[in-house]
């Protein structure tokens, strides 16, 4: 396997790259094309000097307006007509043109449109014994019905010294350009890498929930907000494991119960042979069928969070459902004095899975058993319209929620009643596999509470028909 090298490497090595890189390429472009852009300057400066006379020719004060252009520009001009002959800029390397020199630029320049380049113009200067190269750019204009020739011309000088030089000078200046990378690199790791480094430390307890991000130090916005992001997922990750102990509670106590009860009446059926009666018998099939429901809801919970379960949908009579899920708990709260209402609106029509919905309702209802403690209970199942929908609802008289707790108890093993005061039926994750089956419906769903006086938990349905 491949050994990686560390981020502190790594980032150096790209600013050293980088830098390099520039630095070549700055070093191509000055000693390969520096004659190319310089001979393109100087062009572009003998025609902007060129178009300046002939826009300013006709205008007061000439002979002052053209010295100056040639003194700022560092060029040479002469202009030449039939009548007059004037150069301009000093000692000008145009003076000594002759004429038929002269009539011969002015020859080509007409015959190329008006405008000529004439390069490497090989001129003597007379205080000078060498050659020099010069540009003449000539122009040819009509001002009064009368032929001006304009050249205006600038020496060349030879650039193979200053390249020289400049080619000298880049080594120290990559020298200082690769100090300067060692001491930027040196400051990101200090300002950038050792954060990095330190959450990196500190996420690996972040599986214990032992995360600790004080002892992260950065001034940074981004790497603050990854630290919070940590230190939240720290805090869920110990709400997790908190919950699934109080999970693991409610699952032992609700499993025990049930199999306590099943196994003592079977004994008692095994060893008194006189006790094996309808009811005895009936006491241990409802116990099996507590295990059954409880079972299911862990089986269906976990489907839940693997997004496998498929719902069956159909349309369905939405008060004939509620009639069999009334007709299912009927008998069982006339036994033990509850007080089991229906309270039907007009009938409509609904798209949901019928088995899942029940389930839903089947999970309100049993809360509504499990947690009151009034001796004289009342529940009712009903629907009302509200806001333009249906809403299919199970109100109680019971203990109520606090209002602390009615945004929790959607939440996956959160139970109000962790002591397990009464004999109740369920694992404390009724109300989770209801939010979800009603998520996937795409069915709004709520709970309004008052402690003490009473509890209502509602889906809404519209009417496909």
């Amino acid at each position: 396997m491949k050994k990686k090298t560390s981020l502190r490497v790594q980032l150096l090595g790209i600013l050293v790259a980088f830098v390099l890189a520039i630095v070549g390429l700055i070093y191509f472009v000055q000693t390969t094309f520096l004659d190319d852009f310089y001979m393109r300057y100087k062009v572009s400066s003998l025609k902007s000097v060129a178009q300046s006379i002939s826009d300013l020719i006709g205008e007061d004060d000439t002979e002052e307006l053209f010295d100056h252009l040639g003194m700022n520009n560092e060029v040479c001009i002469r202009l030449v007509s039939n009548e007059e002959d004037f150069c301009y800029s000093g000692a000008c390397t145009l003076r000594n043109l002759d004429h038929n020199t002269i009539n011969l630029i002015a020859a080509e320049t007409v015959e190329s449109g008006g405008e000529k380049l004439f390069d490497n113009f090989r001129y003597q200067h007379r205080f000078n014994e060498h050659p020099e190269d010069v540009y003449i750019f000539a122009k040819m204009i009509n001002y009064d019905d009368e032929d001006i020739l304009i050249m205006v011309s600038s020496g060349i000088t030879p650039l193979n010294t200053t390249i020289a030089t400049l080619k000298s000078q880049y080594l120290l200046i990559v020298g200082i350009i690769l100090v300067m990378t060692l001491v930027l690199a040196l400051l990101i790791s200090r300002f950038i890498l050792k954060p990095i480094k330190q959450i990196n430390e500190e996420s690996k307890n972040l599986s214990k929930g032992a995360y600790d991000g004080s002892s992260v130090r950065t001034g940074s916005k981004e790497f603050a907000e990854l630290n919070s992001t940590l230190e939240n997922a720290n805090e869920d990750i110990l709400k997790a494991d908190r919950a699934k102990k109080e999970l693991l509670g409610n699952v032992s106590h609700d499993l025990r119960t049930p199999l306590t009860m099943i196994v003592g009446y079977g004994e008692m059926i095994r060893d008194l042979p006189e006790e094996n009666n309808e009811e005895n018998i009936n006491v241990i099939i409802e116990e099996a069928k507590r295990l059954s429901v409880l079972v299911d809801d862990l089986v269906d919970i976990s489907k839940m969070q693997d997004n496998v379960i498929d719902l069956n949908r159909e349309d369905v009579s939405l008060n004939g459902l509620l009639e069999s899920v009334y007709h299912q708990y009927e008998r069982y709260c006339e036994g033990r004095d509850i007080d089991l209402k229906l309270k039907l609106n007009k009938d409509i029509t609904i798209n949901a899975d019928v088995k899942r919905i029940k389930q839903v309702l089947y999970n309100f209802i049993n809360n509504s058993l499990n947690y009151n403690s009034k001796e004289s209970q009342s529940i009712v199942i009903g629907t009302e319209k509200y806001d333009g929908f249906t809403r299919v609802y199970v109100l109680d008289n019971g203990d109520g929620i606090e209002e602390k707790d009615l945004d929790n108890i959607w939440d996956r093993y959160y139970k109000v009643d962790k002591e397990h005061k009464r004999h109740q039926i369920g694992s404390g994750i009724g109300l989770s596999l209801s939010r979800e089956l009603l998520k996937a419906h795409g069915f709004p769903y709520g709970a309004e509470s008052s402690p003490g006086e009473f509890s209502k938990f509602y889906f809404d349905v519209q009417d496909v028909k």
